[in-house]
């Protein structure tokens, strides 16, 4: 082995040494006249270790920049909505509800993110009170068992039917989100939760996520003026945005997150109000904005923003991520989007690092007499084997419609 010779001398010596120390008297007496020899073989061992030593010292330092290094996935969909025509799908022989099997072909999708959010378009009634599609969407507690058995971590509640059943609905439905597990932001029972931010840390990655909504269908006239003070996010309230941006800035966020619900219903392009949030948001201090509410698939960019030193800052916005899953069948709103934000956080600070997307399409289909539905990852070609005649014309429609729209070269696409 290396050194054997050398520690074999060596060891020699200092026994004899530490027995003489000892006053040990039945050793003779031996005298040491010329320094410890080592032999040239004995020495090039000795550089050679030092040059392996220095190659691990140099290993351990590129772990520990690497170590420094932390990346963290964002995954988002658009609108999740509950029409009747899908409660009733989802109705078992013993009246209860089961909506795990539209998720199935996504899950895998949305469970390896390390974040993934979706927007809640409906509140959440208990069954003595019955259950409605729209315009005032009330649905089974089912859907958040779906919801998170599909990976669902967060979801954001601030958007035109936050109250349709009123305040009674609104607090019902946080309610069940917490009983399922679920983090949320957009919605309050309480001026004390509305001022408690929302910030999900992992992979030592702090991410602070926001959401608003342009209004309520002009149901807010019914509920309570105090409790409307707390219960819905608006952002026509800019001054009150302005101040979430900042308190959650505080709190040392790496990240941040507004999740927007606005835009004009069936529009496939954003309008002057959207732009001007958009630069708005990104000067404040926003990193991410994810829209939703036109129920279509809007375009995507990463958009450069000049702040007010002067300084210019990337900021992603995916204007409308379109329908993840609802009833709607004209064209363009039975399609929708999951985006993928890659994080990575280094001694150079936070940025986005990867953006791609995985277009999808709602497929509805009949089978023992019954609708059934299911969201599907649509791919350049074909291969599901049940998909024929119109359905499978139709989602190769949606993967023209969808890539032409958010192209392929900027953002990749996935499946």
């Amino acid at each position: 082995m290396l050194y054997k010779n050398l520690i074999y001398k060596i060891s020699v010596v200092l026994i004899i040494a530490v027995l003489l120390l000892s006053g040990c008297s039945f050793l003779p007496e031996i005298t040491i006249d010329r320094p410890l020899q080592i032999d040239e073989d004995d020495y090039n061992r000795i550089i050679e270790a030092g040059d392996i030593q220095e190659e691990l010292t140099d290993d351990n330092e590129s772990i520990t920049e690497q170590e420094q290094e932390s990346r963290l996935t964002i995954t988002a969909v658009g609108d999740i909505m509950m029409h009747m025509p899908q409660v009733r799908a989802a109705m078992q022989p013993d009246g209860s509800y089961d909506f795990r099997s539209v998720f199935h072909e996504v899950k895998y999708y949305l469970e390896r993110a390390d974040i993934t959010i979706g927007n809640l378009e409906t509140t959440i009634g208990p069954p003595e009170k019955g259950y409605s599609g729209y315009p005032r969407f009330r649905s089974p507690e089912e859907i958040l068992e779906a919801l998170k058995y599909a990976g669902f971590d967060v979801l954001v509640t601030a958007n035109n039917h936050s109250l349709d059943a009123l305040e009674f609905g609104l607090e019902y439905t946080l309610d069940e989100l917490d009983k399922y597990g679920f983090m949320y932001t957009g919605t309050a029972r309480s001026i004390e939760e509305k001022n408690k931010h929302l910030i999900v840390e992992k992979n030592n990655i702090r991410v602070g996520i926001l959401s608003y909504t342009y209004g309520t269908n002009g149901m807010e006239a019914a509920v309570s003026q105090e409790k409307l003070k707390y219960m819905v996010n608006y952002y026509n309230d800019y001054n009150q945005v302005v101040n979430d941006i900042n308190s959650i800035k505080a709190e040392s966020v790496d990240l941040l997150i507004a999740y927007m619900h606005w835009g004009y219903e069936y529009h496939r392009t954003p309008n002057d109000e959207q732009k001007n949030l958009t630069e708005l948001l990104a000067k404040e201090g926003v990193d991410i904005i994810f829209g939703s509410h036109p129920h279509v698939i809007q375009p995507m960019e990463i958009k450069q923003v000049t702040m007010e030193d002067g300084t210019e800052k990337d900021v992603l916005v995916a204007y409308s991520l379109g329908n993840f899953v609802s009833n709607q069948r004209d064209q363009y709103t039975d399609s929708g989007v999951i985006v993928n934000v890659e994080i990575i956080k280094n001694n150079d600070g936070v940025s986005i690092d990867r953006v791609s997307y995985v277009p999808t399409w709602v497929h509805r289909y009949e089978q023992g007499g019954k609708l059934q539905y299911e969201i599907l990852p649509v791919k350049e070609h074909n291969d599901y084997e049940n998909l024929s005649g119109e359905a499978g014309k139709r989602i190769q429609s949606v993967w023209k419609e969808t890539t032409d729209m958010l192209g392929l070269e900027v953002f990749k696409v996935e499946y």
